[in-house]
């Protein structure tokens, strides 16, 4: 049976387990259990990124449509912290407002009945966001789920969610002989400096207004990523047009031995010349001269400017299958 504290939080949903406790964040001395909970999962599903307790402090310190203390849900049994789960909602140019639902578990306590109670938790923790929300948007429940989380995915579709896109998460080995992909003519890569910061992220979001569930971004946005602790200017390849930014690829490094490019975009003007390309060649040889033995990315599934192809045809292959799923509210 549940055991409950002035911290505890009642789930009716709660499946019958000795010494299971749901709980609110109580603070920083929480993050390094939740990182191991977030990796832990991540693991399960063959996905190499991990995130630290130092990454999770710079989530929390720049929330940005969610309460850290209210939309947080731990999970522990006997003392031991086996579950995470927050709730966020953006609101897309479309007009839709997806409250998204980010559940973890440590692969050992999947398909027990949490996942179930989380959600359900979440949902009702989303309704109250929705209430003081943005008026007239389209309001609706959203996760992502990676398909080798049977008891996940099958939970959601009972609850009446439906998959509404796809995304592959892709990985490279780089222990071959890599490709060539010259830049264009007239650009030329130069190290960034901090003073580009700036100038980096808005050329970025200038393109990612191209993709289907864009979201306009805001000043508190900008500061969590520019505060992100791995962020390594020295793993950054930016092409420019004389003082212009023609297109980026930032790259970061986790671990294991693996370098993953975590955006990678190309502004209108100098599209169709092979400057992408460039980009992620480049990335891969600079993965491998650090002696990194993989290269990893994630895309939609169906990306509208054909980044799939570009990946396939520099050696990326899909290794896992995530879909986004949505309910309305």
């Amino acid at each position: 049976m549940a055991i409950h504290n002035s911290f505890s939080i009642v789930l009716p949903e709660a499946p019958a387990i000795p010494g299971l406790v749901f709980r609110h964040f109580r603070g920083a001395a929480d993050l390094p259990g939740i990182a191991g909970v977030i990796n832990a999962n991540l693991a399960a599903d063959r996905n190499s990124e991990r995130i630290t307790a130092e990454g999770l402090a710079n989530i929390y310190a720049h929330p940005i449509h969610w309460d850290p203390q209210q939309d947080t849900l731990l999970v522990e049994v006997d003392g031991t912290l086996v579950g995470y789960a927050n709730t966020e909602w953006r609101e897309e140019d479309d007009g839709a407002c997806p409250h998204f639902i980010h559940l973890h578990l440590v692969p050992e306590w999947r398909g027990r009945g949490l996942e179930l109670a989380m959600q359900r938790h979440m949902e009702r923790r989303a309704r109250v966001a929705a209430a003081a929300g943005p008026n007239g948007a389209r309001h609706c429940f959203a996760s992502m789920v990676p398909e080798t989380w049977h008891a996940r995915a099958g939970m959601l579709l009972a609850l009446g969610y439906a998959p509404m896109r796809y995304y592959f998460e892709m990985q490279r080995p780089l222990d071959d002989d890599l490709p060539e992909a010259p830049l264009p003519a007239g650009l030329a890569l130069r190290p960034p400096l901090p003073e580009h910061y700036r100038a980096i992220w808005e050329a970025g979001e200038e393109c990612f207004r191209d993709q289907r569930d864009h979201v306009a971004p805001s000043e508190e946005s900008y500061r969590a990523w520019v505060e992100t602790p791995d962020l390594d200017l020295n793993l950054w390849l930016v092409a420019w047009d004389g003082d212009q930014i023609a297109g980026a690829a930032i790259n970061v490094v986790h671990e294991g031995a693996w370098g993953e490019t975590d955006d990678l975009f190309v502004r209108r003007p100098w599209r169709k010349r092979g400057l992408g390309r460039a980009l992620l060649v480049g990335s891969l040889h600079l993965f491998k001269a650090l002696g990194l033995t993989t290269a990893g990315l994630g895309v939609d599934a169906e990306n509208l400017s054909g980044a799939l192809r570009l990946y396939e045809s520099v050696g990326f292959r899909p290794y896992q299958r995530v879909a986004s799923y949505r309910k309305p509210m």
